[in-house]
């Protein structure tokens, strides 16, 4: 199979999901014998955009699957011998290039090799080419070639040796992928916007009214707010040895893999799922800020069924129930798929951990939800920007200062005992950032119930 294979069958299933909601749109205006509104042409029309970016991105994949297939079928010419002389015993360097890398033992570990590659060369002062020929050589000799094209300087300038941190190739996307699946953020179809544009939305439906012959027409009044997104960050520092990078088994390039993840796809869930207030140029508010948590009506299946409907009013008040998505945690999603009523049925069938399906809408269960939240949004009401990738830093001279919670700035330098050089102490520094931020594009785009314990026994 072509590595762009699963790709191009990933957009085409994204492609379909895209086109059913566009005619889950027009079949509701045909159901109710009406063109569409302003909120349903604005969904069909935001849905029709991202069907044509990605059909443009299909083309993309596939003209680059077909110049794939034709490198890897392409034949060297013959030697002076003719076709079928004798071989030559020389081990040419296309010959490498031949053969596909092997599947990765865990996802984003060609990515995690080509950091720890980078970063031995450095440590080392060897080529980043020996060190993975050496190796993955014969597990990953596309790896090889990657790396093949930056052996200059240590900047991220084309040519450099930090040049494949930042570039979005193969395996960068390998990586992103599975930070992404790592946290319920990315798994939602938040609505793309760019950054540093300032977007205007209506908060709310104006009010038409019926005006009798010579009477005054009544003032619509509707709401208006506005959103621009600047680009904040997230990020991680880890420290690990020098040691634990020349180990070459799977399970420590796993270790160093999830140390440049773990942290920063936590961070977050957490902040989006909360309601914390903004932070001036450091960190947006969570989707629950602002939002008045409702009471339980109970922990059994009537509970629920009473807590599900007071969510759904307000969006259907709205005219906006569409496409709505609920979030909570790992342990209530598993407590509703466990609960059954007095049959011994299912009440909430096809519910894990991992979610579901919970009355029709999809349930996600994440580790960062706050405990006894159950979250019912609206994805496409709410706005983040455009995916700018994840940069990568290492270094094996700076300091340290060993704290979750450090009190040093460049502006404000202080004393600490807490910091450790990366040269003393023979360890690697590697820094994860990732450009994000979000903003909901309405204030009625979330619900949620804040003290739900479904299916605890009350005695």
């Amino acid at each position: 199979m072509s590595k762009y294979a699963e790709q191009i069958s990933a957009y085409e299933a994204k492609r379909a999901s895209l086109v059913a909601l566009m005619e889950g749109v027009i079949d509701k205006s045909a159901k109710d014998g009406t063109t569409l509104d302003a909120s349903q042409q604005e969904e069909y029309d935001g849905f029709a955009k991202d069907v044509e970016a990605v059909d443009q991105h299909l083309e993309r994949l596939r003209t680059l699957d077909k110049l794939s297939k034709a490198a890897e079928t392409a034949r060297p010419v013959a030697g002076g011998n003719g076709e079928q002389g004798t071989q030559s015993r020389t081990l040419a360097a296309p010959a490498v290039i031949k053969r596909g890398d092997k599947e990765e033992a865990f996802p984003g570990q060609n990515y995690t090799r080509m950091v720890i590659a980078k970063t031995l060369a450095r440590i080392d002062d060897v080529s980043a080419v020996g060190i993975a020929f050496k190796r993955w050589g014969q597990s990953a000799p596309q790896l090889v070639e990657t790396i093949k094209a930056a052996v200059a300087g240590g900047g991220t300038e084309s040519g450099e040796w930090g040049a494949e941190l930042v570039h979005i190739d193969r395996y960068t996307g390998d990586f992103i992928e599975y930070l992404y699946a790592q946290t319920v953020f990315d798994k939602l179809p938040l609505r793309e916007v760019p950054a540093n544009v300032n977007i205007g939305g209506q908060d709310g439906a104006a009010t038409g009214y019926w005006v009798g012959q010579s009477k005054s027409i009544p003032v619509s009044k509707a709401d208006f707010m506005d959103v621009n997104l600047t680009p904040l960050k997230v990020a991680a520092l880890a420290v690990v040895s020098k040691e634990l990078l020349r180990d070459s088994s799977p399970s420590a390039e796993k270790l160093v893999r999830d140390a440049l993840v773990e942290a920063s796809a936590q961070r977050v869930d957490t902040t989006f799922f909360s309601a914390a207030a903004a932070v001036a140029n450091v960190s947006p508010a969570g989707i629950l800020n602002g939002v008045t948590a409702k009471t339980t009506a109970g922990n059994d299946i009537d509970g629920v069924i009473a807590d599900i409907k007071a969510l759904y009013a307000p969006f259907i008040a709205a005219n906006n129930a569409k496409g709505l998505q609920y979030v909570t945690t790992e342990s209530l999603a598993k407590s509703l798929g466990l609960m059954q009523n007095p049959l011994g049925q299912d009440a909430f069938p096809g519910i894990s951990a991992n979610g579901g399906t919970l009355k029709g809408d999809p349930i996600s269960g994440g580790g960062n939800v706050g405990a006894g939240d159950l979250i019912l949004l609206k994805p496409s009401d709410i706005y983040k920007i455009g995916d700018r990738g994840v940069e990568v830093s290492l270094s094996t001279e700076a300091a340290i200062q060993m704290d979750n919670a450090p009190d040093g700035a460049s502006d404000t330098p202080v004393a600490n005992a807490s910091v450790v050089s990366m040269f003393q102490t023979e360890s690697v520094a590697i820094k994860v950032v990732r450009p994000l931020n979000f903003a909901k594009r309405r204030a009625s785009a979330v619900q949620y119930i804040g003290d739900a314990d479904y299916g605890a026994f009350s005695g």
